[in-house]
């Protein structure tokens, strides 16, 4: 009865013109993007009211967020796999949990290792990280039309999230104080997150449904179209494919994430205000904002090797222009060129993976290892270019590191199979 009373439920609703259910599921991702990154990526307006409250170091604080990466490398692996076999609605509704768990420990600090421990591991290590490794993969099962439209909403969110969350909780610490703050936004975030995942299903068949634009023939490369049959992780982790997308990953955001987290710094080392040099982040975040929503329409049409080297390309080359500068007009014009490149360069995998290797390949298990990949490289890149500085008293050195790091970036992309149809 149950079954029968599903799909009259199904044709009923299809029937009164009610969206597809993968409309659906794409809300309940925003949701869950716009809440987790925009606590996540929030953090650099933690530093000073800790520093001034407690009177800690920035750089013990500053290890907070280098936890949310080096923590999030194995909870996306492990992930990717559980995936797999376990629903993923099941790991989101965990992940909300401790997500907010994590808020609402992180209310009651007094001492750093606290700090660490209940903002960087649980809240932005094992609350968050999964939901980068599950989401893209989940609209990707949902959609067979639109799926960079899709993902572009998606990634649209990752900016929309910090630009939305960090002024309000940046207020709120100021009006209410850091245990409210946390409190509050522990209790409502958590509460979206919750509520969002119990919307999300792993494929249209458990809602007696056919993805988005019906089911279509995936498009492959030539290198797995004659080894369909063993879509295994082994035989695949052994493809030219899955080396090199993980190898963009990891020099593209080794190489932007020194700029993210020091460019701030750079401008006003070079002499600039602070107020004018905290809206070079700003600009890089809008830039980022036009490409994460734009890229993904491009890579169902492009492929992997041509979007991978234009958007790291674009994010390493204006780089140089910081060498030696000390106008504000020059870092703004980084800022905006950088931005485009930095947002296009992370939005296209789930697009690329299914391109590869379609639908039927553990295509959570892959992600997975890119994202790690991209994990490792944040983590590497913003400790290196503060430890350069230290170490020289210049950030030239931090500069043609990044630069260095994005080159590699763009090699490992020239050298992508190409996409074919």
């Amino acid at each position: 009865m149950g079954s029968y009373g599903s799909v009259f439920i199904m044709k009923l609703i299809r029937l009164r013109g009610f969206p597809h259910y993968a409309w659906i599921v794409l809300v309940g991702v925003i949701v869950i993007c716009t809440v987790s990154t925009g606590v996540r990526v929030s953090f650099g307006i933690l530093i000073d009211p800790l520093a001034e409250t407690f009177g800690w170091s920035r750089g013990g604080i500053s290890l907070a967020n280098t936890l949310e990466y080096l923590i999030g490398i194995p909870v996306v692996l492990l992930v990717g796999r559980l995936a797999e076999k376990i629903n993923t609605r099941y790991i989101v509704i965990t992940g909300a949990v401790i997500f907010t768990v994590g808020m609402l420990l992180t209310a009651t600090i007094t001492q750093l290792w606290q700090f660490q421990l209940y903002f960087g591991f649980l809240v932005g290590g094992l609350g968050s990280a999964s939901f980068a490794v599950l989401l893209p993969v989940l609209l990707s099962r949902w959609f067979n039309q639109k799926l960079g439209l899709a993902l572009g909403f998606m990634w649209l969110s990752f900016s929309i999230g910090p630009a939305v969350l960090s002024p309000l909780m940046s207020t709120s610490i100021e009006v209410s104080g850091w245990s409210q703050t946390f409190i509050a936004f522990g209790a409502i975030g958590g509460t979206m997150i919750l509520i969002a995942g119990f919307f999300l299903r792993d494929n249209p068949g458990e809602k007696k449904l056919v993805p988005y634009g019906g089911l279509v023939q995936e498009p492959s490369t030539g290198q797995v179209a004659s080894q369909v049959e063993s879509l295994n992780v082994s035989h695949l982790t052994r493809t030219k494919s899955f080396r090199g997308l993980v190898a963009v990953h990891l020099f593209g955001c080794f190489g932007h994430s020194v700029l993210l987290a020091h460019v701030v710094s750079m401008a006003i080392f070079a002499g600039i205000s602070s107020l004018t040099a905290a809206g070079i982040l700003s600009t890089v975040m809008a830039a980022s904002a036009i490409s994460r929503f734009a890229v993904p329409l491009i890579s169902e049409k492009k492929g992997a090797r041509y979007t991978l080297t234009l958007a790291v390309s674009l994010q390493t080359i204006p780089t140089l222009l910081l060498l030696g500068a000390s106008d504000p007009w020059l870092f703004y014009s980084f800022a905006f060129l950088f931005g485009l490149g930095y947002g296009g360069e992370m939005v296209g995998f789930p697009i690329f993976n299914r391109q590869y290797y379609g639908l039927n390949a553990p295509l959570n298990t892959i992600y997975s290892y890119q994202i790690a990949g991209a994990m490792l490289g944040m983590a590497m890149g913003g400790w290196i270019g503060g430890a350069l500085f230290d170490w020289t008293g210049i950030y030239t050195w931090s500069i043609l590191v990044s630069v260095g790091a994005g080159l590699l970036g763009v090699m490992a992309a020239l050298l992508l199979p190409s996409f074919k149809r």
